[in-house]
């Protein structure tokens, strides 16, 4: 375990989608003191639900039961009861603490909900096989869930964001993730298992 997982009292938690916990949240800017439910941890962030989640601002701090110490944290999107967190440490280093390697790209894609409703255009500026980290306007509007539609692909990919702020975000690629899947369309599947076998899938896609 990282250092800074071992000092993050939130990684309990950690990649398990159903467990959530109750937890105490301390807003630094305006020192407003909020009930919330914490769930979908992750080494990049979480989710916070409350009644009271807009009195939230940015700079927060999260105290788990019975922890001694606060998680520091940023709010990076507010939506109806629910806040999209990224934790302070991962924030500032995310770019550079991977487990893959990462290749500078300048890739144009389109990034949009699953049902298509909201579309934004942005720039993929750095990729692995795994994840990439792109720029666009607008990245808090979106779902945790997205699709990042790429010239060189035939279809979208579904991604999902680790972090992100208003200019920029970090993505996992979902590759076994289709569309067709909610439908049972095996041939969609069988497509998406082609592509994730390449070594660096978006890395060829620096050909537009």
């Amino acid at each position: 375990m990282t250092t800074e997982s071992s000092e993050n009292t939130l990684f309990h938690l950690k990649d398990q989608p159903d467990a959530e916990e109750e937890v105490l949240v301390v807003d630094f800017d305006n020192l407003s003191v909020v009930n919330a439910v914490v769930s979908n941890v992750n080494e990049w962030g979480c989710r916070l639900t409350s009644v009271d989640i807009q009195q939230l601002y940015k700079n927060i701090g999260i105290r788990a039961k019975d922890a001694g110490k606060l998680v520091k944290a940023h709010v990076t999107s507010v939506k109806g009861n629910d806040a999209a967190v990224v934790f302070a440490k991962q924030e500032k280093m995310g770019s550079d603490k991977r487990r893959e390697k990462r290749n500078d790209v300048k890739i144009p894609v389109k990034i949009a909900d699953l049902d298509g409703i909201t579309e934004i255009e942005g720039t993929i500026v750095d990729a692995g096989k795994n994840g990439c980290r792109v720029k666009a306007k607008g990245l808090t509007a979106l779902p945790e869930e997205v699709l990042l539609t790429m010239n060189k692909f035939d279809r979208p990919v579904v991604a999902e964001f680790a972090w992100r702020n208003e200019s920029s975000a970090g993505m996992r690629l979902l590759w076994n993730r289709t569309l067709e899947q909610d439908d049972t369309t095996a041939g969609g599947a069988a497509d998406d298992a082609d592509m994730s076998s390449e070594d660096d899938p978006l890395q060829s896609a620096t050909e537009f």
